[in-house]
Formats: structure tokens, sequence, C-alpha cells
């Protein structure tokens, strides 16, 4: 056995004979938790909003309202249920500006809107 590998066999006995020093624990790393819980997270959100609107019962209104409105569109509908679509106040059609004056001539954003048809006239 040559002096080397004599120094080398008497280091690793010396190395085995100490106390090695506790092992830190592991880091987590919270951005490798972020992912999963996103993926868990999300849907339940989801489940939990679908399952608040499906209990309010103006949601069931809106929801019947919206399949009458598709069967009619896609002539799916009897022609004697179709039914006459709810007044509005709004127009949606332009109107003149002398319709829609304030006054004393006064020319602001209401009278803006209500030109365009987004707003009644209430003045």
């Amino acid at each position: 056995m040559s002096d080397r590998d004599r120094d080398y066999y008497w280091q690793q006995v010396r190395q085995q004979n100490q106390q090695q020093p506790p092992a830190k624990p592991p880091r987590r790393r919270w951005q490798m938790l972020v992912k999963p819980l996103l993926w868990f997270l999300i849907p339940l959100l989801l489940l939990a909003a679908g399952t608040t609107l499906w209990r309010n019962p103006a949601s069931h209104a809106w929801v019947q309202e919206r399949w009458v409105v598709l069967q009619v569109r896609l002539g799916l509908s009897p022609a004697g249920v179709q039914s006459a679509p709810v007044a509005s106040p709004y127009s949606d059609s332009p109107r003149k500006l002398s319709e829609c004056i304030k006054p004393g001539n006064v020319i602001d954003d209401e009278v803006r809107a209500c030109t365009k048809g987004y707003r009644p006239r209430t003045w």
C-alpha cells in the first residue's frame, strides 16, 4: 500500500468518526405551492359562484328569458308563443338636439346622452 492510499484510508476513517452536523431541513419554496393551489381554488370559486347564481331566483328568470329568446331566434318555438319585448324608456335612436336641450339652452352630458338615445328626457 502506498503512502497516498494509507493517508486516504485514515482520512476516511477519521471523517466517519466525526459527528456530522445536523442536516438542514429542506427549504420549502412557496412558489411551487402556488400553481397547484390555483388549480384547486379557481374551479372551486367558479363552482361557488355558479351555485350562488343557481340558487338566486332572479337568475332563473333571466336564464328562462334567454332560453325563450334563443328558441325564437332559432325558430324552434311555436309562432303563437312569441311575446312582445318589454317597452324601454330608452329609445336607442338618435334625437334632435332641439328635443333634448335643457331650459336656458344648456347643453351638458345629459343632453348629449339624450341626443344619442342613451337617456330619456326628464327635464
